[in-house]
Formats: C-alpha cells, sequence, structure tokens
C-alpha cells in the first residue's frame, strides 16, 4: 500500500474525529440545557447534532468506498490495524494513533449519549433494553 492510500485514509478517520468531537461538544450542550430544563435550547441542540452526523455518515461512506479499491491483501492489512494489530511502516503509524483517538472519542461520546438519552426518555430510552 502507498504512503498516499495511508494518507487518504489517515485523512478520512481526522474527519471522522473532528465530527465527533462536534457530536460531543454539542452533546455536552444539550446536558447543559437539560440542566436547566431548557426545552428550547434542547429542541435547537438536537437539531443542530443532526448535521454532524449525516457528515459522519457521508465519512463513513469515503471510508468504505477507498477501501474497497484497495487490494484484497491491503484491505486486510487495515482491518487488522483496525482491530489494534500493532503497525509495521510509516505509514501505518498515524493511521493506527488515529484509529485509536477515533474509538476512544467514540467511546465517550456513546456514553454521553447514553446518558442523555436515559435522562430524556427514562425507561423509553433506546439504552434501556440493555442489560
Amino acid at each position: 500500500m502507498t504512503k498516499g492510500d495511508w494518507m487518504d485514509l489517515t485523512v478520512l478517520e481526522r474527519k471522522k474525529y473532528n465530527y465527533l468531537s462536534e457530536v460531543m461538544d454539542i452533546s455536552r450542550q444539550m446536558g447543559d440545557a437539560l440542566d436547566r430544563n431548557d426545552q428550547v435550547s434542547m429542541r435547537m441542540l438536537i437539531a443542530m447534532r443532526q448535521d454532524p452526523i449525516l457528515g459522519l455518515e457521508e465519512i463513513k461512506q469515503a471510508i468504505t468506498s477507498k477501501r474497497d479499491s484497495l487490494l484484497p491483501e491491503d484491505r486486510e492489512r487495515v482491518s487488522a490495524l483496525d482491530g489494534g494489530a500493532p503497525p509495521r511502516q510509516d505509514g501505518e503509524n498515524f493511521y493506527a494513533e488515529q484509529i485509536t483517538n477515533v474509538r476512544r472519542l467514540l467511546e465517550r461520546v456513546v456514553e454521553l449519549d447514553r446518558t442523555l438519552s436515559r435522562r430524556l426518555a427514562g425507561g423509553s430510552s433506546f439504552y434501556a433494553k440493555e442489560k
């Protein structure tokens, strides 16, 4: 795989990170609005959060397209790095680091979303069905 391929994938993962950061920021603001019982702000923030979520979907499609364009052995290597395999060459280092950063932020976003959902919907929350 070329350094350009690694750079393309790394840039896409960085864009994913940026969108997740935006979702995290808006989610925090939603928590603050909940604390204040500010329904107007909540509705506005829920609408605002849709844009970065849609951006995440576009990035997901771009990543899938990029991966599909790779040779099978390169796709396997990318999947291995996604699964936590150690990098073996320079281009892989940056990609693996970005994947780790995205994974950590995604975990934080999901946890905050779980908390907000339970606060908003209680027993009707999407997460209420989790064990």
